[in-house]
This record gives C-alpha cells, sequence and structure tokens, in this order.
C-alpha cells in the first residue's frame, strides 16, 4: 500500500508536469500565430504603401530626365530634342497659330502686312512663345521632382516602419520559443523531482 501510495504521488506529479508542457506549448503556438500574423501584416502595409508611392518615383525619375535635358545637363543632342520636342508639340503650334493670326489680322488692318515691324513681331512671338513653354516646363518637371522626393520619403518612413514592425515580430517569436524551452525544462525538472521523491519515499518506507 505504501509503494502503491508514493507510486500514485509520482504519476500525479509526472502528471501534472505533463499538463503544464502541454499548455506551455499551446501558449507558444499561439504566440507564434500572433507574431507570424504581425510579420505578414507589415509586410502587406509595406507592399501597399511602395505600390502608391511608386508612380510618384516613377514620375519623378522623368522629371529628373527631362530637366536635365531642356536645361542641357545630358548633352546638346538631348537638349536640342527637348526644345524640338516643344516646338514641334501641339501646344506651341496652336500659340503661334493663333499669336500670327493675330498679328497679320492687326498688320493687315492697318496697312503694314510687309512691313519689318510685322516680320520683327512675328519672330518675337515665336521666341517669346517658345521661351514661355521652356519655363513652364522647367517648372513643371521641378514639380514632378518634388514629389519623387517626398516619395522617397515616404518609402523610407515606410521601410523603417516596416523594419521596427518585423524586428519586433521576430522578437516576439523568439521570446515565445525562449519561455516555451523554459517551460519545458521547467515541468522536466518538476516530473524527474517528482518520480525522484517518490522512489526516495518508497526506499524510506521499505526500510521502516
Amino acid at each position: 500500500m505504501v509503494a502503491a501510495a508514493v507510486g500514485a504521488v509520482a504519476v500525479a506529479g509526472v502528471a501534472s508536469s505533463a499538463m503544464a508542457a502541454n499548455q506551455a506549448g499551446k501558449a507558444n503556438a499561439s504566440q507564434q500565430q500572433a507574431a507570424q500574423s504581425q510579420l505578414q501584416l507589415a509586410q502587406q502595409q509595406y507592399d501597399n504603401q511602395q505600390q502608391q508611392i511608386s508612380p510618384y518615383l516613377a514620375a519623378g525619375q522623368t522629371g529628373l530626365t527631362d530637366y536635365g535635358d531642356l536645361l542641357g545637363a545630358n548633352g546638346n543632342d538631348a537638349q536640342n530634342a527637348a526644345i524640338g520636342g516643344i516646338k514641334n508639340g501641339a501646344q506651341y503650334q496652336g500659340l503661334m497659330q493663333t499669336g500670327n493670326e493675330n498679328i497679320l489680322a492687326n498688320a493687315s488692318a492697318t496697312g503694314g502686312l510687309r512691313g519689318s515691324n510685322t516680320s520683327n513681331t512675328l519672330a518675337n512671338t515665336s521666341i517669346g512663345t517658345l521661351n514661355g513653354l521652356i519655363t513652364q516646363r522647367l517648372a513643371g518637371y521641378g514639380q514632378l521632382m518634388t514629389n519623387g522626393q517626398n516619395a522617397v520619403n515616404g518609402l523610407q518612413a515606410a521601410s523603417k516602419v516596416y523594419q521596427q514592425n518585423s524586428d519586433q515580430a521576430w522578437q516576439n517569436s523568439a521570446n515565445a520559443y525562449s519561455q516555451y524551452d523554459t517551460a519545458l525544462s521547467n515541468s522536466f525538472k518538476s516530473g524527474l523531482g517528482s518520480i525522484t521523491q517518490g522512489i526516495n519515499a518508497f526506499a524510506g518506507g521499505g526500510s521502516v
């Protein structure tokens, strides 16, 4: 009877340790799932923001290239092509057509259609129109570059937040594994202690 009682105590201790280990395993699994969900959410948020920012990055790069072309920073050929593109564009052609028609109409009405003043006015109108459009384009390209820079800053901020969230998720996962290992170790020690205690008690009872 003494042996049976001692054995029951040992078995109860081992069973209690097994239950503790099982609970620790469940807690670890739950924490691992939470950490994985946190990591997936961080990745999803980063991907979404990157997708939203990408068009502004591309536009900023285009603006930088076109700005350099128009200023001549990318070579004479690129500058000539950029200016030629403006002169051949619908905006310049439309402005010139309207301006020339008005100038010629005024000259015709005043009898100076073939005068040098009319020729000079037409030439100055062409130069002024082109300069105005170049200035307008440069300002537009500058705005694109600003938007692109803002997008870069936004992406850097998003990357920092993603890194922080990822680090936290991995830390939570590591902590969960550490706690699980500790719980298993304690459970094993507790179970072993129960068995040892039972053996000692049985030995003591047997010698009585």
